[in-house]
């Protein structure tokens, strides 16, 4: 009696008071010293919200994860549910599938759909952030229209190998203004505010947008307008311009300002397309750089080719090229051969250009030769939407996101020289068997 009281005794300690070990090599169950700072450092209340799958191991496990971050804060409100067994709760906060992950703070109202330590953490650092950054789109240049869902058709043109966008020729749209709303959802779901600004309007109207993005403009813009750009990066701003080869974008200046030029041309790439169109340049192989960290295959629907201005890049720039085409590349053009528009060599299709400004500022800016891989039409394929939200990410400075790999089991490992090895083999191989033999030969003979 007593050793079963003993045992309830202890149960209901357990339950009451549960303490976890974790005796895999690899911590595979633990919680890195990264988010233990994140959740230390917790100063409002969060609520998480997870639905899982019972039926599931992975998700069983993620959310006996989130019960750790819970049990390191009084700050964090845990509730998990299956959505199977428990559809309102699944309808009340938008969720649609098992292994949703819901982060509420101060208003604020964070998604995400990972599963891993990573996934959890900076879902919780977007939610608990002081204020939403401001991502702006410009308006009034038949620019890509991040509050569309409009598609568009990608077709080859006579030759079957370029990708236009010039309103002389054949027309490739079939909605007046390609759409991008698929991207600002992504921004919005990450925690980023996104607002269409005409700088037309007033002489500030980028004041308070932590990164300007220009997709693809199909009208130039007005010399005022240009102004206003300027003004803001020599004032520490960040900006995108995602470019389209043929169109007169009329922010030449802009460019200037980081000594880069951009061909009108397209990139004809032989070597490595997009399914059957040569104007179409896809890449795999990436220059090292946050941006490009972790990034799949990448496509770019008509891209023009970036590079240093003829009088050189200033000296108080920098550009790092980011996304580059392969080596048997060239521009499609109708120049002579010999010519370096019709020379194969590789072609920057994306860069990074930082000035340095007085008082220690920088200027930032990401030139893409293409937008297109950003619009609805592309941004879930493969690649081309994570892209594109790291190089806004990138100039939004989300450095306090941390990058946790996923731990894994790490089976026990026994490292023996030759003569051990040869030792072991002829112990088990022969001695032990040998032993046995003998052990049986013995019992035999003593039984007779």
């Amino acid at each position: 009696m007593a050793t079963l009281a003993l045992v309830v005794a202890a149960n209901l300690w357990a339950l009451r008071d549960p303490v976890r070990f974790d005796l895999t090599s690899g911590d595979v169950y633990s919680i890195s010293p990264q988010t233990r700072r994140v959740i230390e450092s917790l100063s409002d209340p969060v609520t998480i919200t997870y639905f899982y799958d019972l039926r599931s191991k992975g998700l069983l496990d993620a959310k006996a994860l989130l019960e750790q971050y819970a049990d390191l804060s009084d700050q964090i409100t845990l509730r998990a549910y299956d959505p199977a067994l428990q559809p309102a709760e699944a309808r009340r906060h938008q969720v649609h599938f098992a292994g949703t992950l819901v982060v509420e703070s101060r208003g604020r109202r964070i998604v995400s759909s990972g599963a891993y330590e990573a996934d959890f953490t900076n879902a919780l650092l977007r939610a608990t952030k002081n204020a939403a950054q401001k991502i702006c789109f410009t308006d009034g240049h038949v620019e890509s229209d991040p509050f569309s869902l409009a598609s568009h058709d990608h077709m080859e043109d006579s030759r079957g190998q370029g990708h236009g966008h010039s309103t002389g020729g054949r027309p490739l749209e079939v909605h007046e203004r390609h759409g991008m709303g698929m991207a600002r959802d992504a921004l919005e779901t990450l925690g980023y505010e996104v607002a269409s600004v005409l700088l037309v309007q007033q002489p500030h109207a980028l004041a308070g947008c932590s990164v300007v993005v220009i997709a693809s403009p199909q009208r130039p813009f007005l010399p005022r307008e240009v102004d206003q750009l300027v003004d803001h990066l020599l004032a520490g701003g960040r900006a995108v311009l995602l470019l389209e080869p043929a169109v007169e974008h009329g922010l030449e200046r802009v460019l200037d300002l980081f000594g880069i030029v951009m061909s009108r041309a397209g990139i004809v790439d032989p070597e490595a397309h997009y399914w059957t169109d040569p104007g179409t340049p896809a890449v795999s192989r990436y220059a090292r750089h946050r941006v490009t960290r972790n990034l799949p295959l990448t496509f770019f629907p008509g891209a023009a080719a970036l590079a240093a201005r003829p009088g050189g890049i200033p000296d108080d720039v920098r550009v790092t090229p980011l996304v580059r085409s392969s080596a048997g590349s060239r521009l499609e053009t109708a120049a002579r051969a010999g010519d370096d528009a019709s020379r194969e060599r590789p072609r920057d299709i994306m860069v990074h250009a930082s000035k340095r400004l007085a008082g220690g500022d920088m200027a930032r800016v990401l030139v893409a030769g293409d937008g297109d891989f950003a619009s609805n039409s592309f941004f879930p394929v493969l690649g081309n939407g994570q892209l594109f939200l790291n190089a806004v990410s990138h100039l939004a400075e989300q450095e306090d996101l941390i990058d946790i790999q996923p731990r894994s089991y790490a089976l026990p490992r026994m490292e023996l020289s030759n003569r051990q090895m040869t030792f072991t083999f002829v112990a088990s191989a022969i001695v032990l068997p040998a032993l046995v033999l003998l052990s049986g030969l013995v019992v035999w003979w003593r039984s007779r």
